[in-house]
């Protein structure tokens, strides 16, 4: 290791070079470490960064270490599942009580980044040319690679490509038995940054460390006892950096074969996250969201031109001796199957060429579910990309003089720029701050976050839709407790039981008397049935709705006149309405949720409430509900009490789970109020999805309402 860092003068020019890229991609003023405002620009993840290590910082100490229970309140969290680049966070909260407020420091960490993976990159090609000038040239390479430069403002533990550059030097440059402690640092650090490093790591580890397998007993004894050494050292860390404050189940994630890597991934310049080209020649090739976004691999017109040649070069017998040393290089051999298996990783389980599904293999349920913990696989060919890049070097300088290879490569590099700079100059911001200006423009968000200690959204998810908004507000007034969160993983269960108890709250009238709850949209109008008569002011700005508890007087004109607008949807006779989620067409209150973007709502919980209001009537109605009863091995009936307006009408029994049932509630006219209409389900030993191993989905499921429709008799 200490072989590394040799040479000064190469060292201080990589420093200046990372500098320069890190105000021109934050900006002058973004890079102090006061400044933590242009994390919070909505268009990429580092609020959630940002916030996360923000509630942290403020914390007291806690076991495990990286335990982040403010943040997310009852929902449970750790310090890994905001990436907010652990380590960082761990080292910097030592000196909390000397460090500003609002402190960041991911600023230091994109210049880390910058550094290493010129360092690295310039290590590996230094190793094989024993050039400075061909390594300070292809060093560039990797410094501008799309998939690099993408990751830096938008994913911050993303941005962290050194890490695989390292391990590229490890497996090319040293025996792999000769650097087993090299091995565990970087198996062990990657987890402290982002564990899909850690994930694609030990699988190339355990790659070679079996390709170097000698089958005598000795030998196989310490194999098993070296990777039994890495589990229990792994483990422990990941205990002690809060991986485990969710369970297992709510590790695995939807995605799987979706952010994947297609087989024109590497010619595809957009990223659909932004829908920027990084090219100003090759056109968009059509892949789904998932392969333009998790599979972005774009090589770049300069890196492919070179690749050909570097291909042309390697299979011409003119040349055979002189790569002679590269094509029969072990380590290379090695990394070359290697490369084989991180390819089909990174292409999943169904296999595309642009928009076509060449091969889409089945998988069981549970093999699916193991997989999903690393969903993202189309990262995992950023390091055969890497591979692919210097390698093509490697080869041109082995073919040629030292002058024209040197030659060659830079006209491939200024190629590489031409095209690249596309995309490159996007992240370029030059001496602007990304100081952007919050969205909320009433100061009532800053008076009641300064008064009230805690900020909740009355639909506590991981994901929440007031986040961008508030993130911010949160921070620079020093919440202390809030569940409007970002979170790469969750706790399913604790979520679902902190929507139920505080649905039950709000049904009990108890409110929180330090709270400022931020209104789901489809929560409103049953908020202000129930509270309309109590001390509790409901404030409409800048687009949103809040309630606090004893705070009606500081309602204002239009406050008020908002509030008595709101009213019961009107559902016409005779005409059948569809539900879907996310449309929030306001026929339901609390106790409902999603149905994976698909159609119907499904209701969650004991309770589940809908409401709405019908024209002038006089007589009897009926309420025609087309639903399907969640029916598991656990419960082979669903059953619930439907009350309407707070009187029981009837008892109901679901049994058949294949088809869509039909419920008819029959509703007395004498029970119509301004012709509003609440209808409660009561529903009777709920299971979820979890609790019969069908997936990690922790809500209580009852039933899949598609649609109403109500008529008069």
């Amino acid at each position: 290791m200490k072989k590394l860092f040799f040479d000064n003068k190469i060292n201080i020019l990589f420093l200046i070079t990372s500098i320069i890229c890190l105000v021109g991609v934050l900006g002058i003023e973004n890079i102090s470490f006061k400044n933590s405002k242009w994390l919070y620009d909505t268009n990429n993840d580092a609020s959630l960064h940002q916030l996360g290590w923000h509630f942290f910082k403020n914390d007291i100490w806690r076991f495990p270490l990286g335990n982040n229970p403010n943040y997310g309140d009852e929902i449970g969290n750790s310090i890994v599942y905001t990436d907010s680049i652990p380590f960082l966070a761990l080292f910097f909260k030592l000196f909390k009580s000397f460090i500003p407020g609002s402190f960041q420091y991911f600023s230091f960490w994109y210049l880390i980044c910058f550094y290493l993976q010129l360092f690295f990159s310039f290590k590996i090609l230094k190793k094989f040319t024993n050039s400075d000038s061909h390594s300070l040239i292809g060093s560039l390479f990797f410094l501008i690679a799309p998939i690099f430069v993408f990751r830096v403002n938008w994913h911050a533990a993303g941005a962290g490509h050194w890490i695989l550059l390292f391990t590229l030097y490890l497996i090319l440059m040293k025996k792999v038995d000769k650097t087993k402690l090299q091995w565990i640092f970087i198996i062990i650090f990657s987890s402290l940054v982002n564990y899909s490093f850690t994930a694609l790591i030990l699988v190339v580890y355990s790659f070679l460390r079996v390709l170097n397998l000698k089958f005598n007993k000795q030998i196989i004894f310490k194999f098993l006892k070296d990777f039994i050494l890495i589990f229990l050292l792994l483990i422990l860390v990941l205990y002690i950096v809060g991986y485990f404050e969710v369970r297992p189940a709510d590790t695995l994630g939807v995605g799987f074969g979706y952010y994947k890597l297609n087989l024109l991934s590497i010619f595809d310049p957009i990223n659909s996250a932004d829908n920027i080209s990084w090219s100003w020649f090759l056109p968009d090739i059509k892949l789904s969201r998932g392969e333009e976004l998790e599979g972005f691999n774009y090589l770049g017109l300069g890196c492919m031109m070179m690749l050909i040649f570097a291909l042309i070069l390697l299979f011409n017998n003119k040349y055979k001796s002189k790569i002679f040393e590269v094509r029969n290089n072990r380590e290379v051999k090695f990394f070359i199957i290697i490369s084989v298996f991180l390819t089909l990783w990174a292409l999943s389980n169904e296999i595309a060429f642009g928009s076509y599904t060449l091969l889409k293999i089945p998988l069981n349920k549970y093999i699916f579910g193991v997989l999903s913990i690393a969903k993202n696989t189309g990262r995992y060919f950023w390091i055969v990309n890497y591979f692919l890049l210097m390698m093509s070097i490697v080869i041109i300088f082995k073919c040629f003089s030292n002058k024209n290879s040197l030659l060659i490569i830079t006209l491939f590099l200024v190629v590489q720029i031409a095209d690249t700079s596309a995309g490159i100059k996007q992240r370029i911001n030059l001496f602007a701050p990304l100081d952007k200006e919050s969205i909320l423009k009433d100061r009532i968000w800053n008076d009641l976050f300064k008064k009230y200690s805690i900020v909740k959204t009355t639909y506590p998810i991981s994901w929440s839709k007031f986040f961008s908004s508030f993130a911010y507000a949160i921070e620079s007034n020093n919440v202390e407790k809030t569940n409007i969160v970002a979170l790469a993983r969750m706790n399913r269960r604790k979520a679902a039981e902190s929507r139920y108890a505080l649905y039950n709250n709000f049904k009990t009238k108890n409110l929180s008397p330090d709270t400022v709850y931020l209104i789901d949209q489809a929560h409103i109008i049953l908020l202000k049935h129930l509270f309309q008569n109590e001390n509790v002011g409901f404030f409409y700005r800048d687009n949103f709705w809040a309630m606090v508890m004893n705070e009606k007087d500081l309602m204002n004109d239009n406050d008020k006149l908002k509030f008595n607008d709101i009213s019961f949807k009107l559902l016409e006779f005779n005409k059948k309405i569809d539900l879907n989620f996310a449309k929030k067409n306001n026929y339901y209150g609390f106790g409902w949720s999603h149905n994976f973007h698909k159609y119907g709502i499904w209701s969650e919980g004991l309770i589940s409430t809908l409401l709405f209001k019908t024209k002038k009537n006089y007589s009897d109605l009926k309420l025609e509900i087309i639903c399907k009863p969640y029916i598991t091995k656990k419960n082979n009936i669903v059953e619930f009490d439907v009350f309407v307006n707070e009187i029981f009408n009837k008892n109901i029994k679901l049994s058949n789970k294949n088809n869509d049932q039909k419920i008819e509630i029959l509703i007395d006219k004498k029970l119509l109020k301004n012709n509003e209409i609440k209808v409660d389900f009561n529903f009777k030993n709920l299971v979820s999805p979890y609790e019969v191993f069908e997936s990690p989905d922790s809500r209580k499921l009852g039933i899949l309402v598609k649609s109403i429709k109500i008529n008069p008799i």
